[in-house]
């Protein structure tokens, strides 16, 4: 019976073990959106407004990482959404081409999709 216990208990140990190296982390969220910061700061935007546009959405982006840095999830896909909101205007008023915004909603949505695998981790549901 001690064997089996212990087989048991060590089974379970390693899915534990598996399921925790698999684990999204707040870091690959925040690498996420580092990497959609630089895709912002080197996209093609034009227009009267276009450095001004970009300011805001790398605003979006900045704020949206000091919210996942505060495990405030909700609240970080709420900025990235933000982002893609104004992603989509830009690409209808043809200040962003639309291969290029799609690529950053696309950057966009990975971030979101990490972020939302975290919170599930931590017990929040973000709508």
């Amino acid at each position: 019976m001690n064997l089996s216990r212990f087989i048991v208990t060590a089974a379970a140990s390693i899915l534990v073990s598996a399921a925790i190296s698999n684990a999204t982390t707040i870091s690959e969220c925040q690498t996420d959106i580092a990497n959609l910061k630089t895709d912002t700061e080197q996209a093609a935007i034009t227009g009267r407004n276009a450095e001004k546009d970009r300011a805001g959405l790398i605003g979006k982006l900045d704020n949206a990482a000091t919210a996942l840095d505060k495990a405030k999830f909700c609240d970080a896909i709420q900025k990235l959404n933000d982002f893609r909101t104004k992603v989509n205007q830009l690409v209808a008023a043809g200040a962003i081409d639309v291969t290029t915004g799609q690529q950053l909603l696309a950057g966009a949505d990975a971030a979101i999709a990490c972020i939302r695998d975290v919170a599930g981790q931590a017990g929040t549901s973000c709508p």
